[in-house]
């Protein structure tokens, strides 16, 4: 009878590990929503290591919730105080964006961001990689990092969507 104690822990201990998602699509909806407008969710995939979402960007905005530059230096210190930033320069990609960050010796916002975008790839589908991947290297797309959700976003001005990418290295 003494295996009869056990059961309720292990019980939940499987709850627990079987409804592990990184993020919950309601949640992150309103997470994002307070930095972008949003319209539609496109796709959207969570387990316990990773999380992909692309949603309609139903504006090509950024709220001011969100600090918004046009500088790496600057997105770095906006970062630093802030946990959260964004960064948009004409005739730039966040990739060359990100790299500019790297290459710093304050490159947390870099790499941040380089480690949500490697770390997703088992929640991205075929298609949203090739879209996520187009949108990293779109000239004057938004790049945001944001330490409350832990993830990226990237801002897809042609195509007007809103890629959201999280890895955890569990």
């Amino acid at each position: 009878m003494s295996f009869l104690r056990h059961i309720p822990a292990a019980a939940a201990t499987m709850a627990l590990l079987t409804g592990c998602n990184l993020h919950g699509e309601a949640d992150l909806r309103t997470s994002l929503g307070q930095y972008f407008t949003l319209g539609d969710t496109l796709s959207f995939d969570s387990k316990m290591t990773c999380t992909a979402a692309v949603f309609r960007a139903a504006l090509n905005d950024v709220k001011p919730e969100m600090p918004l530059t046009t500088s790496s230096v600057e997105a770095q210190e906006l970062f630093r105080n802030a946990g959260k930033a964004a960064l948009r320069a004409d005739g730039h990609t966040p990739h060359d964006l990100t790299n500019e960050m790297l290459a710093t010796e304050d490159g947390m916002f870099g790499r941040q961001a380089l480690a949500a975008a490697a770390l997703v790839g088992k929640c991205l589908s075929e298609a949203d990689s090739k879209d996520f991947h187009r949108a990293l290297t779109r000239p004057g797309a938004t790049i945001a990092y944001d330490t409350g959700v832990q993830g990226v976003m990237i801002l897809d001005p042609v195509e007007r969507k809103l890629f959201f990418a999280a890895g955890d290295p569990l």
